[in-house]
């Protein structure tokens, strides 16, 4: 009992203890108060305070870390491939279902047999397209009252079919040429004359043994000359051209021919095939400030790595439209490339089925992948030609996870390089052209005008490596990702791909358009046959019908037929701030 009084004592001594150090406490600073000593007891007091607060914060953050740390090791890192395919719903254009745990895409190309860079056999092939003994030279052949004028159409490369067409036309025509006007009327408005985008002294020279060719028309008892206009049809031969323009030219002494493109037989005989070569390759040749910009771009590319590939990826707004493709953006993208394919009335497609066909282009995603299962790995530097991607950064982001190092005019060189040409589509486009032309490899992502043009430069040119996605095959591979590793999947890639990536004898003379398969300007060395890899014969036989079957579903010329004569439905798209499609985008 005594023990326990003594206790309840002892806890109201220490009470009053601790009321009266309290009290003491107010009463200093109280008294403190204009006193030096206020201030440093103050100060300490403030100090213990602090303590304890920096002491709560202390254990808080070590309670944070240990609870991190315990994450780290009981749950595993992301996989690879995780980074590269985005995860919230409103991303659009990926096709592609998730990628499985097995299907993890390595940062390197793999150890492969080949050369990335180049094909075997290209040095057993040449261009070749001098004329025969029996190919009448201009002097000879031209008639001195009969003049031919050319309106092309479309934009640069499209234009460019019509004026290497035009010199054999007039060739056909025992006429002079005058030279070619360039379209100023389509949807890119560019005010370009042919003397602006190419040599027209070199041109004129090169050629004055095949045809005569003129700056101008000269005037008609003084007065201006002005030529009858008429349109022929598409792919007339040589004897449509004598059936249809030669008793109108040999009435009227000039005429021009209008939307002019493709308006010339695929087939010819072969002194008229070497002289397309000859226009195409040798006598068709840029301005001097497009070619020295255009060089400038390519040696900057080469400082930052020894080879290159460029990429004509071919994913705008436009050309998703016309080829009906759907891409998984729900009713947005529907919408969005709806009003745009308003513009051809007549177009009635099934999305599924173009996918089915190989006629979808393939997304950014889907060409990074591609690239990498062909072994390109991702410290290789693409320089892409494009215009305005659909979907913006959105849709690049997974290819630029695989090759960071993305290059594009408009990385590489300032505004103030650009400006002489940035209000031209046409110059624009020409120094696409001379890049993607000057690169180790180059990559088609569809097949219209330059993809063609280019290819068929780079195999007269020494069959330099131009990949062209065999989107068919591909397709059902991406979308079976999911069941197969990458090891499985790189491999059938790099089957499926034989056939399309440039090398000789890919395609079957004749069979495709004579600007992309110039086989006729093509000549090979003795003994070429027996190099060839037999084990992979029975693949490219099989490959090369697909490729065949490709190119006569698709039509070359879609871009004709009044396509793109007016601004249209283009102007002001409504998803994006600047949404008119790039000046070169549609070649």
């Amino acid at each position: 009992m005594t023990t326990l009084k003594n206790l309840k004592q002892l806890i109201i001594s220490l009470e009053n203890m601790t009321m009266r150090k309290k009290k003491r406490e107010r009463s200093d600073i109280i008294h403190l108060h204009g006193s030096e000593d206020f201030y440093i007891k103050l100060k300490l007091i403030l100090r213990r305070k602090c303590h304890r607060v920096f002491s709560f914060i202390s254990a808080v953050s070590g309670c944070l870390l240990l609870l991190l740390f315990s994450v780290s090791v009981f749950f595993p890192p992301p996989t690879a491939t995780n980074l590269f395919f985005p995860r919230h719903s409103s991303v659009r254009h990926s096709t592609l279902p998730s990628p499985s745990a097995a299907f993890r895409v390595p940062a390197s190309g793999g150890n492969l047999s080949r050369d990335l860079w180049s094909s075997s056999r290209s040095k057993f092939y040449y261009g070749c397209s001098n004329a025969s003994n029996k190919f009448q030279t201009a002097d000879v052949k031209t008639r001195p009252d009969r003049y031919l004028l050319i309106a092309t159409s479309g934009g640069l490369n499209q234009q460019r079919t019509g004026i290497i067409d035009a010199v054999v036309a007039a060739y056909i025509l025992n006429a002079t040429l005058v030279i070619p006007r360039l379209d100023k009327q389509s949807y890119w408005k560019d005010t370009s004359c042919f003397a602006e985008i190419f040599d027209v002294d070199w041109f004129i020279s090169s050629l004055s043994r095949d045809v005569k060719i003129i700056k101008e028309i000269p005037t008609k008892d003084g007065k201006a000359w002005i030529p009858r206009t008429m349109r022929v049809p598409r792919k007339c031969d040589p004897e449509c051209y004598k059936t249809r323009v030669l008793p109108v030219l040999h009435k009227k002494q000039a005429v021009e021919l209008t939307k002019f493109d493709y308006r010339l037989s695929n087939g010819l005989d072969p002194d008229l095939q070497k002289l397309r070569c000859r226009v195409n390759y040798h006598a068709l040749k840029f301005t001097d400030p497009i070619l020295e910009m255009g060089k400038l771009l390519v040696e900057r590319i080469r400082m930052k790595a020894k080879h290159f590939i460029a990429l004509h990826l071919r994913f705008e707004p436009d050309m998703l439209a016309f080829s009906g493709c759907y891409y998984g953006g729900g009713d947005e993208e529907r919408a969005e490339l709806g009003m745009i394919r308003k513009r051809w009335k007549t177009l009635h497609v099934d999305p599924e089925k173009v996918r089915r066909k190989g006629k979808c282009p393939l997304t950014p995603e889907e060409v990074s992948l591609m690239l990498r299962a062909l072994g390109f790995g991702s410290n290789v530097h693409v320089y892409v030609a494009s215009g305005e991607i659909y979907g913006g950064e959105e849709s690049l982001a997974p290819f630029k996870a695989l090759f960071p190092n993305f290059h594009s005019k408009q990385t590489i060189a300032t505004n103030e390089e650009l400006a002489q040409f940035s209000s031209f589509s046409g110059r624009m486009a020409a120094l696409d052209y001379i890049v993607c032309d000057e690169s180790d490899v180059f990559v088609t992502n569809n097949n219209g005008n330059m993809a063609r043009m280019l290819s068929g430069r780079r195999r007269y040119f020494g069959h330099k490596p131009t990949i062209r996605p065999n989107a068919k095959k591909l397709h059902k591979l991406f979308m079976d990702r999911n069941n197969t590793t990458w090891e499985e999947f790189s491999s059938k890639v790099r089957t499926s791909q034989i056939g399309f990536t440039g090398a000789p004898k890919e395609a079957q003379p004749g069979k495709d358009e004579f600007h992309e398969n110039p086989d006729s300007c093509l000549c090979q060395t003795e003994g070429v046959e027996t190099i060839q890899n037999l084990t992979s014969v029975e693949h490219e036989k099989k490959n090369r019908m697909d490729a065949l079957q490709m190119s006569y579903e698709y039509d070359p010329d879609w871009i004709d037929d009044d396509y793109l004569d007016s601004i249209g439905v283009y102007k002001g798209l409504p998803y994006r701030e600047s949404s008119v499609v790039e000046e070169f985008s549609i070649d």
